[in-house]
C-alpha cells in the first residue's frame, strides 16, 4: 500500500491532465528530491582546465563545397560513425557528414511535397530502428530512414500549440510544447505517438518553471540527447528532469538564487519578451536556464545563465557529491599556459553542443579561424595540435570544425 500511495504523489507531480478534464494538481515538483543535489551557492573558482575531465583533443574538418554548406549550427549529434547537423535559419537542413567530416548526404529538402519540410526546427533520432524525425514548423513531423529514404509525416493532434523541440527516446517521442493560449493546467511536455500524432500523455505543468509560458530562445530544452535516458529541462525550472519511462526528478538545482514566480511577474516594460528579460536580470544573480550539458559514468558538467548573459560552469562528481564551479574553462589541450592566450579565449566559448560516452564535441566556427589560424604561426596553440595544416588552410568561406574532446 505505501509503495502504491508514492507512485500515485509521483505520478501527480510530474503529469498533466488535459484541460478539459481536470485541475492540475498543484503540488511541489521537488517532494521526492531529485537523484541529484547540486548546490550552485559553493566558492566559485576562476577557472577550471579541460585537462581536468579531458585527455587530447582530436580536430573534425567538415568538408566544404556546394552541396554541404553551413550557414549556423543550431543542433548536432553523434551516432554510427555519423555526424548530423541542423542549420534551421540559413541553410535549413539536416547535414550528415562522417566521423571524418567527409559529407554524406542531406535529410530531405524544402518544399511542400512528401519527404519536404517548411522549416526544420529540430531532430532526433531513434538509434534502434534506425529512424529519423524532423520537426516542421510547429507541429508537423516528418519521419525517414538513416539513409535518407522518406517513410512518412504526420501532425501532433493537439490544436493551438507550437512545437520547436523533439525527443525520441525508447520507444517514445516527445514533445517539448507551448500553447497559443496557455491555462495553469497546461504543459510544457508532451508523449506523442510516433506514427500518427496522437498524444498520450502530458508532463510538467507549467508551474514547474514558474509558470512561464512565453516564446523566449535560449537553445534546446532537451539535454544530453543520445544518452541512457537523455534529460529535459525548461527555462527557470529548478530541476532537471530524466526521460526514463516517466518523466523523474534527475538534479535537483539548490541556491538562493533560482528564478521566482515573484520575478517574472516583475518583468520591466519592453518591446520584446528578450528585451524584458534582459532588463530584469541585469545586474542580478538570478539564475534562469541550464545548458551544455555533458555527461559520463563519473560527472555532470553544465553551464547556466546567471543574471544577463553572464554563464558559469559546474562540475558534479557523481560518487563524491562534490561540486565545482568556475567563471571560465581553460582550454589547455590547446591553448599554452599563458596570458597570451586570454584574446583567443575570449571568442572560443567552451559550450559543448553535443556529448556521449566518449566525449564531448565543440563547433568551432570561421568567424575565428583567422584568429586561429594567427594564435597557430605567434605560438600560442600546442605545437602537436591536431591537423595543424589542415587548420592553417582554413578561410572565412570554410564549413565549420569540430574540436572532439575525449574524457580522461
Amino acid at each position: 500500500m505505501e509503495k502504491l500511495f508514492s507512485f500515485f504523489i509521483f505520478f501527480a507531480i510530474f503529469s498533466c491532465t488535459p484541460r478539459q478534464k481536470q485541475q492540475v494538481e498543484q503540488i511541489d515538483p521537488l517532494r521526492n528530491g531529485g537523484r541529484y543535489v547540486v548546490d550552485l551557492d559553493g566558492k566559485k573558482e576562476e577557472s577550471i582546465p579541460y585537462s581536468y575531465i579531458f585527455k587530447n583533443m582530436q580536430t573534425i574538418i567538415l568538408e566544404t563545397s556546394e552541396d554541404c554548406m553551413i550557414g549556423m549550427v543550431n543542433e548536432i549529434q553523434v551516432f554510427d560513425g555519423c555526424i548530423y547537423i541542423l542549420d534551421r535559419a540559413i541553410a535549413k537542413s539536416l547535414f550528415v557528414f562522417d566521423t571524418d567530416g567527409r559529407f554524406i548526404r542531406k535529410i530531405g529538402c524544402l518544399g511542400n511535397g512528401p519527404g519536404e519540410f517548411i522549416q526544420v526546427d529540430d531532430f532526433t533520432l531513434d538509434t534502434k530502428n534506425g529512424v529519423i524525425y524532423l520537426q516542421d514548423r510547429d507541429v508537423r513531423i516528418h519521419k525517414y530512414q538513416l539513409d535518407g529514404t522518406y517513410i512518412h509525416s504526420f501532425t501532433i493532434q493537439e490544436p493551438k500549440i507550437n512545437s520547436r523541440y523533439i525527443q525520441f527516446y525508447d520507444g517514445r517521442l516527445y514533445s517539448s510544447v507551448l500553447a497559443w493560449d496557455p491555462a495553469p493546467d497546461d504543459c510544457m511536455l508532451m508523449e506523442i505517438d510516433p506514427n500518427d500524432g496522437q498524444v498520450l500523455s502530458r508532463f510538467l505543468p507549467l508551474e514547474h518553471n514558474k509558470g512561464w509560458a512565453k516564446s523566449f530562445s535560449a537553445g534546446n530544452f532537451f539535454k544530453s540527447r543520445l544518452n541512457n535516458p537523455p534529460v529535459y529541462s525548461q527555462l527557470f525550472m529548478d530541476c532537471i528532469v530524466s526521460l526514463d519511462e516517466g518523466i523523474t526528478p534527475y538534479i535537483e538545482l539548490k541556491s538562493r538564487n533560482l528564478v521566482t514566480e515573484d520575478d517574472l511577474k516583475n518583468l520591466p516594460e519592453g518591446r520584446s519578451f528578450t528585451e524584458r528579460l534582459t532588463q530584469l536580470f541585469k545586474g542580478s544573480s538570478k539564475i534562469w536556464n541550464t545548458h551544455c550539458f555533458v555527461e559520463n559514468d563519473d560527472f555532470i558538467m553544465f553551464k547556466y545563465e546567471s543574471g544577463r548573459l553572464f554563464f558559469l560552469t559546474v562540475i558534479f562528481h557523481k560518487k563524491t557529491g562534490t561540486v565545482k564551479i568556475a567563471r571560465k574553462l581553460t582550454d589547455d589541450l590547446i591553448l599554452r599556459r599563458s596570458d597570451d592566450t586570454e584574446s583567443i579565449m575570449s571568442i572560443k566559448y567552451g559550450d559543448f553542443n553535443f556529448s556521449n560516452s566518449k566525449g564531448a564535441y565543440e563547433i568551432i566556427p570561421p568567424i575565428i579561424f583567422e584568429r586561429l589560424k594567427e594564435s597557430i604561426k605567434n605560438n600560442e596553440i600546442v605545437p602537436n595540435i591536431d591537423k595543424k595544416d589542415q587548420l592553417l588552410q582554413l578561410n572565412a568561406e570554410s564549413n565549420p570544425i569540430i574540436f572532439f574532446y575525449e574524457y580522461k
